[in-house]
């Protein structure tokens, strides 16, 4: 039977679920009404309290030290075994092979091991699976390539843990492995070797969220100090940073440390030819950021696995002292990246086709998504409608494969493991997952995950909460306030850019910009809201974050707009 849509006029077969509706009530999700929060004014000094407001109990010039002492602290189950075994088998002249993942944490990741170990006189090579026939993680056929190379001791980086088939393998041809990773155990049953993975029963360890090439890193450091060349490892903490801020570890604890100690190399050493390379092609003209280690190297490093397979080439850029290969190495990835952006953009259409508002988990499936995009497509979808997403594509073996995002009040993992039966592979973590599955079990592992993502999220809002660290007046903006700030870097996940509350501006004189931007001036400050096109109005609140403007040498101050607070938004003051 066919009804008349009340809304548009048009036809359907149910009203409930014209199309009209399906749009509006998207809009209305994606679209959903913020909440604001104020920390309360604790403390005077605008650095302890932006510290304060994140519940983090140092005082400014602790937090701001870096001690790089403290990376060798906090420990991991077997840690001290992994060092022992590697030490042996570089004094033994033991062909040592890094087992990689094609993310760029894996990707750094077998960078730094192939980097330390040859630098030390070990005989190296590596392996790391194609995306799209080998799937994730330590496997038969990856170890047999490595056997024929004459290969005795196998480091996996930021994979492994679930890898017990491959382990097997390895110990019937007689190579030793190790494990590093960092996910979690898929179940209670551990592969047969020595395991480094902060995640694994009886680990200690204070810093479960490092990354793979984390992990590893602590481990060559340690070998490296041993051999009283500490100096080697700490070369590589560029290509460390670039792989921890690529995986969306939290910037606090020894990642941040990491990180800012990475981006000192990135930024005053720039040491690997490669490095220069990517800054040069990329047209970096300002100092590297988290923003460009995330958003800008991260995807071309990313690029090549999730089109290609494999990443050969950033493996060269990251290892190779060979100009012209490096050269055409970075041409090929940036292009390659290209392609990925146009592909991103044409299959975010599809994976949006597909959403249905009223379910709680979106479960996306179709023949046109391309398996290496799934991931970029599920993170897009979940930051849009905060809803945990999983978009799978088709493989060319009939399976259905994919990636999953998630928000903080749903464990993606958990939800995984108590549907792990009906998967053919999966693995990941609270946030993020990979996973397989057989056609004949799609409609059963969707109706479960829709029914789950019900039972959790139901009657939670799921609104967008914005957290600001506090109040400032536009007498209170200058250069100096900036560049105290900024003493708190790096801002990226789990330590975002503070932000800040002005009240009561005057928004007139407005200046469109590239007719997307809009600009204005009060009280000598340049309020900048990109993205956005603002009308002449009445005094209104707004929260952003204060930059310096540094243009032909003259330095000035600007006030980046992220939220324009309406007449009568509530704005609820916490205590800390």
């Amino acid at each position: 039977m066919a009804y008349i849509c009340e809304s548009c006029g048009e036809l359907t077969e149910d009203k409930k679920t014209c199309n009209c509706q399906i749009i509006l009530k998207k809009d209305e999700l994606r679209n959903r009404n913020k909440k604001y929060f104020l920390k309360k004014k604790q403390d005077e000094n605008i650095l302890n309290q932006i510290l304060k407001a994140r519940n983090i109990d140092l005082d400014y010039k602790d937090f701001i030290e870096v001690d790089f002492n403290k990376i060798y602290e906090d420990r991991y189950l077997n840690q001290d075994i992994a060092v022992k075994i590697i030490m042996k088998a570089i004094k033994n002249k033991t062909k040592i092979a890094i087992y990689g993942d094609y993310d760029a944490d894996g990707i750094t990741g077998t960078a730094i091991g192939l980097n330390i170990l040859r630098a030390l006189g070990a005989e190296t090579t590596y392996y790391i699976n194609d995306r799209f026939t080998e799937g994730f993680g330590i496997n038969s056929n990856g170890v047999i390539a490595l056997h024929k190379e004459k290969v005795g001791l196998i480091i996996t980086v930021d994979n492994g843990i679930s890898g017990i088939e491959g382990v097997k393998k390895a110990k019937e041809l007689g190579i030793e492995v190790i494990i590093t990773d960092h996910h979690e155990p898929n179940s209670t049953q551990l592969p047969d070797c020595i395991i480094v993975d902060p995640k694994q029963p009886g680990c200690l360890s204070i810093n479960k969220e490092i990354t793979g090439v984390g992990v590893l890193f602590k481990i060559l450091l340690d070998i490296c100090k041993i051999f009283d060349k500490e100096f080697i490892a700490k070369k590589e903490m560029d290509l460390v940073a670039l792989g921890t801020v690529a995986d969306m570890a939290p910037l606090l604890g020894e990642n941040r440390l990491i990180v800012k100690t990475g981006l000192m190399i990135w930024n005053h050493l720039k040491g690997k030819y490669g490095i220069k390379r990517l800054i040069e092609k990329t047209d970096i003209k300002r100092e590297v950021t988290v923003y460009e280690l995330g958003f800008i190297f991260a995807p071309i490093l990313n690029a090549e696995s999730r089109l290609k397979g494999k990443p050969v080439k950033g493996i060269t850029i990251l290892t190779s002292n060979n100009i012209s290969e490096i050269d055409k190495a970075v041409d090929e990835l940036i292009e390659i990246n290209n392609k990925r952006k146009e592909m991103l953009e044409e299959q975010i259409k599809i994976g949006e086709s597909l959403i249905d508002p009223d379910k709680y988990f979106f479960f996306l499936v179709d023949n046109k998504i391309t398996e290496g995009i799934a991931g970029l497509i599920a993170s897009r979808i979940m930051d849009s409608y905060k809803r945990p997403t999983i978009v799978l594509g088709k493989t060319y073996e009939g399976y259905y494969k994919g990636s999953g995002r998630s928000i903080k009040d749903f464990n993606l993992k958990k939800a995984l493991d108590k549907n792990s039966k009906l998967l053919k592979n999966y693995g990941g973590h609270k946030l993020a997952c990979g996973l397989t599955i057989e056609h004949d079990n799609l409609d059963l592992v969707k109706n479960l995950l829709e029914t789950e993502g019900k039972i959790q999220l139901k009657g939670k809002e799921s609104v967008d909460n914005v957290y600001i660290d506090s109040k400032l007046k536009t007498k209170e903006l200058s250069i100096e306030l900036v560049q105290s700030i900024n003493k708190l870097e790096p801002f990226g996940n789990g330590f975002k850019t503070p932000l800040f509350l002005i009240e009561n501006i005057d928004i007139e004189n407005i200046i469109n910009m590239k007719e997307i931007h809009s600009k204005f001036k009060m009280d000598g400050i340049d309020f900048i809201a990109f993205n956005k096109l603002l009308e002449k109005g009445h005094r209104k609140s707004v929260v952003g974050v204060p930059q310096i403007n540094n243009y032909n040498g003259k330095k000035s101050i600007q006030f980046i707009i992220k939220e324009i607070l309406e007449e009568g938004t509530s704005i609820c003051e916490l205590e800390i």
